[in-house]
């Protein structure tokens, strides 16, 4: 038993210790990344684990910021060259309360089931520019480069320092079958081009992305929650997946139509598919701990991005339609590179998504301007796979913004998002073991763009 929380202490702790290191090394990346960026030429320019809000409530296909390059690069054209310094800050509260597992003792319930909760605040910074150059008289050549992160995700739940010393996974919460602690970084080092011609724009945007995965749970080798065996002894063993990594390319194509007061922007992003190693350790009873160099894959959908926009006077609406194809991810199974066993298989059964959002723009003045938008989006988890891990239900965001000039070259825009996630009770569960239970789920987001006019 000893030896047992010692191990699952010792891998908790070194998964904190990376979450630490990884994100200090994102904000190296990105800041170091600007200096250069700022000495350049004056001619150079809903859905899971997605915490990329760029340009606030004025993101989108018809945004014309550096992050074009993210959300339509067919609009990174502009005059001179703009550098635009993205914070976004993200806080998390959500509750799990695991409902009773069939077949267990009155003690055994006690520490498998009840409510569990996480909560979570974090910074992440991004850097992008664009520019733009005139080739003829109806012909305009646009391009920009960057560092951004666009998913991301950390979760630490809450534990039990009153549960049953007789089971030290207890102390864990219940929702540990499921997730105890996980760290998810992909970080995009983008550049795009575009081209217009009159009224019609066109572009694409490259990024390699280098993506960081490390994940621990409570497994049993038979997938039950059971806490002995029949012979009185502990059961219960760790999955714990170190630092896992990859790179892999993607792109989005986009294109827009400007006809004075119409716009239509559409973005098409591709489908991708990370192939993640690293270290596995699986420890299950009293058995000694087994190592494995262990591959993981994680998918990110196809997406389509369509928005229209229409101003009149200082008003201008905006109805923007996203479509994710989230089917592509139907499991994530971690398996041993060596013999190809499998140790162990997240199951998701994600489904297609849509998105419908409504966006407002008020301009009190030619630089300072009002923004406030409502969304809803359907949740890729069905009810029967959902988990305290990666997923979500159908939810509603509103949000408020501004825009304000701080000097003749520098302006700041600011929003602020709330995400609700509707609350979800599960009976059907198809997880092993159960996740049947209550869910809640909220999230805010804050974001600051600084852009400079070079």
């Amino acid at each position: 038993m000893l030896n047992w929380c010692v191990v699952s202490v010792s891998l908790e702790g070194a998964a904190h210790a990376r979450h630490r290191s990884y994100l200090t090394l994102s904000l190296i990346l990105i800041f170091g990344f600007s200096l250069p960026l700022c000495l350049a030429p004056s001619v150079t320019e809903a859905n899971p684990f997605f915490v990329g809000r760029f340009n606030g409530l004025l993101g989108g296909p018809l945004d014309r910021s550096a992050y074009s390059l993210y959300w339509n690069p067919a609009n990174l054209y502009t005059d001179g060259a703009k550098i635009d310094l993205h914070l976004g800050i993200i806080s998390r509260q959500a509750s799990y309360d695991r409902a009773v597992s069939e077949g267990l003792s009155a003690e055994e319930e006690k520490v498998n089931a009840g409510e569990s909760t996480t909560s979570a605040l974090g910074m992440i910074p991004s850097l992008a520019f664009h520019s733009g150059m005139i080739l003829d008289k109806d012909l305009r050549l646009g391009f920009g480069a960057g560092i951004y992160i666009a998913r991301a995700g950390t979760a630490d739940w809450d534990r039990d320092p009153e549960a049953s010393s007789a089971y030290p996974g207890a102390y864990d919460g219940p929702q540990r079958w499921s997730a105890m602690s996980t760290f998810m970084l992909l970080v995009n080092y983008a550049a795009g081009m575009s081209l217009e011609y009159g009224p019609l724009a066109v572009g694409a945007a490259l990024s390699y992305v280098d993506t960081t995965l490390s994940t621990i749970k409570a497994a049993n080798a038979d997938k039950s929650d059971e806490l002995t065996d029949p012979d009185g002894e502990l059961k219960e063993g760790r999955v714990f997946l170190d630092d896992a990594v990859g790179t892999e390319m993607s792109s989005t194509i986009g294109a827009r139509l400007d006809l004075d007061q119409l716009e239509i922007g559409y973005a098409w992003r591709l489908p991708v598919t990370y192939q993640l190693r690293g270290k596995a350790y699986v420890l299950y009873s009293n058995a000694p701990e087994t190592t494995a160099n262990a591959q993981v894959q994680l998918q990110v959908a196809e997406s389509h991005l369509l928005s229209v926009g229409y101003t009149e006077n200082e008003m201008r609406f905006r109805i923007e339609y996203e479509r994710q194809l989230w089917s592509i991810m139907d499991n994530q199974e971690i398996i041993n590179i060596d013999n190809q066993q499998e140790l162990l298989l997240l199951e998701r059964n994600f489904r297609d998504t849509n998105a419908y959002r409504l966006r407002l723009d008020y301009s009190i003045s030619e630089r300072v301007q009002l923004n406030t938008g409502l969304s809803y989006e359907e949740g890729a988890t069905p009810e029967e796979y959902h988990e305290p891990g990666l997923a979500e239900h159908d939810q509603l965001e509103l949000g408020v913004g501004i825009t304000l000039p701080l000097t003749d070259s520098l302006s700041l825009n600011s929003s602020f998002f709330y995400q609700y996630f509707f609350d979800r009770r599960v009976s059907n569960s198809r997880q092993s073991p159960s996740t049947d239970g209550d869910y809640t789920d909220q999230r805010q987001y804050m974001t600051f763009n600084l852009k400079w006019s070079l």
